[in-house]
């Protein structure tokens, strides 16, 4: 019995040590005060006047750049043909015929977004394998 008891306070000491130990860690790690300060950055201020400069060519490159289909690029007779086609299957797709001298261009949609440009491009494909995505500016 005396062996049982001794086991028992032996296991008692042991958790109440573990217990203690906790106890002490959490005890001290909220009574430690972290460092505080403050940052100053010191800048040029051509930083900001670059940046918005920056800015306001991104917005007027946005503006003046879109994306259009180029189908056929030759003569007028055979564009003509092609745009009678592409305005008869696809009539919600606004489409035109450019002059490049000495050739004509059949081009369709304006697209801001490259990937809309692309899944209409996939569509008409099928009609106009050597289609392709033109990068346009409007002047």
């Amino acid at each position: 019995m005396d062996e049982n008891i001794f086991l028992f306070f032996c296991i008692m000491k042991k958790i109440v040590h573990k217990y203690l130990y906790l106890l002490c860690f959490f005890g001290i790690s909220n009574v430690m005060i972290a460092q505080e300060g403050t940052i100053t950055i010191k800048q040029n201020l051509k930083i900001d006047s670059l940046l918005n400069k920056k800015i306001e060519l991104d917005r007027k490159r946005f503006t003046n750049e879109y994306f259009t289909l180029q189908l056929y690029y030759g003569n007028l007779s055979q564009a003509k043909r092609i745009l009678e086609v592409v305005r008869e299957k696809f009539s919600d797709i606004p489409a035109e015929i450019n002059y490049d001298n000495p050739n004509y261009k059949v081009q369709a949609g304006r697209f801001k977004n490259k990937i809309n440009g692309l899944k209409t491009l996939d569509t008409l494909k099928r009609i106009f394998p050597s289609a392709f995505l033109l990068k346009k500016k409007t002047l």
